[in-house]
């Protein structure tokens, strides 16, 4: 099924444009949000103007529809280096909205973090890296799992016309802040489970990754108020996030919540992670990366988890702050684990962990 050709909005971006990053808590909350969608899958190649940025350290195609349009909810920005011939990795990023907008792609907010797919490209895209920002449906169009059907959705569109775009179908990372590292962690461990899948077109496509950056995203939303800082977020009541997702009060039925949770698709075949997390996050509680790094490690998958000490819910450290706040770095590689106080979160250190998987 094709649909109408994606229009382009084009913006100057200089070549590493420096970002601010938020310092502050945020007294937000956070959700997933999902629903069964109609089969529309998007086979025809979407057409976008091109147009390359001022410092021709990458191409921008703008707003091209991965899916049937629903609201913004099925657009993506595609960054793809203009220097080195290519075929490039894929890093695919999603902003955290506490699970409630359907236009997260090219704006940062204080649920999501400063971090942008732009900012990511204008890092990047000069080492060699296709940047993608992806939309996916709010909780108020769509249930779980819905987002994770359209994230995986994008995947599969994205290698179904990596030819067009000069991307390497087998190298893509996903990646993500707040609920859109829920999505990018549910999009890396989810590969083989036909409830995650969806069928949001290029089926013959794989939507697996093969490496995940997480940061500061829930986990298991039944234990995140067992857990909250004192005046922290509540996430058991119908009004929360989370169970406006789910399209229920989540303590309500624990079992199908319990579908949303990353942790139930580990395996020791899950991609490696790396999961940063705040230990003063009031919006989702540290022990949610606590428990995913626990999985990964009862698996014997590759995980690295940074506790990112005096921090909220924020990824202002990822700049590279001065004085760097101190972490405790955990890794667990073939089941053994690992402690030290190196390295820090930052998009050098997240670039050299791309390289080390997606390279």
């Amino acid at each position: 099924m094709s649909f109408p050709a994606a229009s382009a909005r084009l913006i100057p971006v200089p070549r590493f444009t420096r970002r601010a990053g938020l310092g502050a808590l945020v007294a937000a909350g956070l959700t997933a949000c999902t629903g069964k969608s109609q089969d529309s899958a998007a086979e025809t190649p979407q057409t976008a103007e091109t147009t390359e940025s001022p410092a021709d350290v990458y191409t921008r195609h703008i707003d091209l529809s991965y899916a049937e349009n629903v609201g913004r909810g099925h657009l993506l920005d595609l960054y793809v280096p203009s220097v080195g011939e290519g075929p490039f990795p894929v890093v695919l990023f999603q902003a955290g909205s506490a699970f409630g907008s359907d236009d997260t792609k090219s704006t940062s907010s204080e649920l999501s973090g400063a971090t942008t797919a732009e900012g990511l490209a204008d890092r990047w895209a000069p080492h060699g890296y296709a940047v993608v920002g992806v939309n996916v449906r709010s909780s108020d169009q769509a249930k779980f799992p819905a987002q994770v059907h359209d994230i995986k959705a994008a995947i599969r569109w994205l290698r179904a016309h990596a030819g067009e775009y000069n991307l390497d179908k087998s190298r893509f990372a996903a990646m993500g802040t707040s609920s859109g590292g829920w999505g990018a962690v549910m999009a890396g461990v989810s590969a083989g489970s036909d409830f995650l899948e969806g069928d949001l077109g290029n089926a013959s496509e794989s939507s697996a990754v093969q490496a995940v950056i997480d940061l500061f995203g829930p986990t298991d939303f039944l234990s995140m108020d067992e857990h909250r800082i004192r005046g922290g977020q509540k996430h058991n009541p119908a009004s929360s996030p989370e169970s406006q997702l789910m399209g229920f009060a989540i303590q309500s039925d624990p079992k199908a919540t319990r579908r949303a949770n990353p942790t139930t698709y580990v395996t020791s075949s899950a991609p490696p992670i790396w999961i940063a997390h705040g230990s003063t996050d009031a919006l989702v509680p540290y022990n949610q990366s606590q428990l995913l790094f626990a999985a990964y490690n009862n698996a014997g998958a590759p995980a690295t988890f940074t506790l990112v000490q005096d921090v909220g819910h924020t990824d202002a450290y990822l700049s590279g702050a001065d004085p760097a706040p101190s972490v405790v770095v955990h890794t667990s590689r073939n089941g053994q684990v690992s402690r030290s106080d190196s390295p820090a979160p930052t998009f050098d250190a997240l670039l050299a962990f791309l390289d080390q998987h997606l390279q």
